[in-house]
């Protein structure tokens, strides 16, 4: 991951840390062959907007745990601008929506830290590393009981 091509030129010092936390993530047994990095070297500045809708990717991975042709549970990390623009750490589990208005997926945990210096952007990183790992470790990693735990609609009995 070419780092140095994302981070925005105050947070480059923070580079070798994020780069060790996300070795640490990548290299979970649980993650193996189950992931992908992904990253958006046209956004190290920040926008110029206060769109309140706001959310431009600077880097991101999805560890996909559970994944047929109908349901998925998948894990999400990313650095991003949001607004008003702050740059932001955003991590969580998502799985596929079974809403009658179907609106793709849900995150059934997230988190999200803003990070004014590179040092809270690794502490930031860190936390979204850490609940990651936490989820690799105890699971579940299935779909089904996540949706449960949050009262959200099951997977219909085909595709479980």
């Amino acid at each position: 991951m070419p780092l140095r091509e994302v981070l925005p030129r105050d947070y480059l010092s923070a580079e070798g840390e994020l780069r060790r936390l996300a070795n640490e993530l990548d290299s979970h047994p649980s993650a193996a062959d189950r992931r992908a990095w992904h990253w958006y070297p046209d956004g190290t500045e920040p926008p110029q907007t206060s769109n309140r809708r706001l959310y431009h990717l600077l880097v991101d991975t999805t560890i996909t745990l559970y994944s047929t042709r109908d349901d998925w549970l998948e894990l999400t990390l990313d650095i991003a601008w949001m607004a008003p623009p702050k740059l932001t750490v955003n991590a969580a589990v998502e799985v596929a929506c079974w809403c009658p208005q179907d609106h793709n997926m849900h995150q059934v945990r997230k988190a999200q830290w803003h990070a004014v210096n590179s040092h809270e952007l690794v502490q930031a990183f860190a936390a979204g590393t850490a609940m990651l790992l936490d989820v690799l470790d105890a699971g579940p990693c299935e779909p089904h009981p996540w949706r449960v735990q949050v009262g959200l609609p099951d997977a219909p009995e085909t595709s479980r």
